[in-house]
């Protein structure tokens, strides 16, 4: 069992860290970054000259991971595709560092990205502990661009059932998305107990207004087109959460949970600096 206790983490957590995060992997290739990703990357570092930014690559977190996660270089290492690393990555590094993900496929296209995303009345004492947006077919977590404060207890579960979920599912596309991309991610959140963390940016608000998705796709497989064909068939039968509110903590309220997951894999708040 995991516990996640918001009591722990959330003492000094009033904003979520200006910190952009890219990752660019190519570990059996070798590839340089595509000239239109990068393109899209600096437009994101230009329109937020305050911000923090790394780019992650292979080389760079194989060598952070030995320094801050050792135990996690296995799993790491035997992935059978680099896009399973970047998903899994992107929960383990906006857990230690908090910050905002972003794809190197979403251009920016507005200054100050976190507060942009924010409803107009937010305060910054008062900024929402993660910021999401849900795939358009309702069973999707979309990992493409989300913000969050360090340390948060969702990134911790997500982590945290990594292990267990790192299995062949029969197709290509099947085994990114369930082992560590936006299906899995979605499981992790009908799990988490604290769904008012969250603050669903409207995905009308966020494409073409604040950000451009470009076009990735780079890790498509054969079978990803057609699961994309009967995915869309059936959109019209399953909708999306439509919530886009952000509400206090409840500081009188029960804040520890236990939930499932790999105690060997609880990550120590203490030890991640």
């Amino acid at each position: 069992m995991i516990e996640l206790d918001k009591n722990v983490w959330q003492r000094h957590q009033t904003q979520i860290p200006r910190h952009i995060h890219q990752i660019w992997i190519s570990s059996i290739k070798n590839e340089e970054m595509f000239a239109r990703f990068q393109k899209a990357s600096n437009s994101c570092i230009k329109l937020n000259p305050g911000y923090n930014y790394t780019l992650w690559t292979h080389n760079k977190i194989l060598i952070w991971l030995k320094a801050q996660y050792p135990w996690f270089l296995p799993l790491y290492n035997i992935y059978r595709y680099d896009m399973q690393r970047i998903d899994a990555m992107k929960y383990l590094l906006l857990f230690h560092y908090g910050g905002i993900y972003i794809d190197l496929d979403v251009s920016c296209q507005v200054a100050d990205i976190v507060t942009a995303m924010l409803p107009n009345n937010t305060i910054q004492t008062d900024e929402p502990d993660i910021i999401f947006h849900m795939g358009g077919e309702g069973i999707s977590a979309n990992t493409d661009i989300k913000a969050a404060k360090r340390h948060h207890p969702f990134f911790k579960l997500a982590v945290s059932q990594l292990k267990a979920a790192n299995r062949w599912f029969y197709l290509y596309h099947l085994t990114i998305i369930l082992s560590a991309g936006p299906t899995f991610l979605f499981g992790i959140y009908r799990q988490y107990p604290l769904k008012d963390d969250f603050y669903f940016v409207p995905n009308d608000l966020l494409e073409g207004h604040l950000v451009e998705f470009i076009g990735g796709g780079t890790w498509y497989g054969k079978d990803t087109y057609f699961l994309i064909t009967v995915l869309n068939n059936e959109s019209n039968c399953v909708s999306a959460p439509d919530e886009t509110r952000v509400k206090s903590p409840d500081k009188t309220a029960d804040t520890s949970y236990n939930v499932s997951g790999d105690a060997s894999w609880d990550i120590s708040i203490n030890s991640s600096t």
